[in-house]
């Protein structure tokens, strides 16, 4: 009887905890949640997009589903072999870069062209990513297929070489951000890397 007394004032207090709570509730990331689902035996649903067209958009729910599910977060897809952190380290979403990181992703594999997620990063003027990637050990040495690191890109100097490689790269990997805006982000990436 004691024993179930007892049982039934704990959940009544986990019930009025979770009542005076409840507008926090929806602060709870859906990774604990996800997290718990697993744990708890409750079958995950394939998610709907690849995990490539989730980075893209940068849709962080699609990436956690993702990460519930099993999806190989290292794997690669695209017409340029990437992984999910190159393609949302180019796209600048800085959610998805962040999450994939902390699951523990490799953070130096290279697409086809022998592009990083740091390169990508560096070469669009993602400065936030390139130093949540530097603080999680990227290495901005790693030579490309064009014989340049990430260092290479914010040591030389700006020109029309440089500008239309910018402008080509913008098409090509379908980024939004300005040449006057990667110029002006460059100086501040140089110092993360050579911290």
């Amino acid at each position: 009887m004691r024993v179930l007394n007892l049982l039934l004032l704990i959940v009544l207090l986990i019930f009025s905890v979770s009542c005076s709570n409840s507008g926090q509730e929806n602060n709870i990331t859906q990774e604990i949640q996800i997290t718990d689902a697993t744990e708890a035996g409750v079958e995950v649903k394939e998610p709907a997009n690849s995990i490539w067209v989730s980075a893209k958009k940068g849709d962080i729910e699609s990436i956690r589903q993702h990460i519930a599910f099993g999806t190989d977060l290292n794997s690669v897809g695209s017409s340029r072999d990437e992984t999910a952190l190159i393609i949302a380290a180019c796209q600048g979403h800085v959610e998805v870069v962040d999450l994939l990181v902390k699951e523990g992703v490799d953070l130096n594999i290279q697409n086809n062209e022998g592009v990083t997620a740091q390169f990508c990063a560096v070469f669009f003027g993602r400065t936030e990513i390139v130093q949540i990637l530097s603080d999680a050990g990227a290495d901005p040495n790693i030579v490309m297929s064009q014989d340049l690191t990430a260092m290479d890109l914010v040591s030389v100097e700006w020109g029309d070489t440089r500008e239309s490689a910018v402008r080509l790269y913008k098409l090509k990997y379908q980024v939004s951000f300005g040449v006057d805006e990667i110029k002006a982000e460059h100086p501040l990436i140089m110092e993360i890397l050579n911290k």
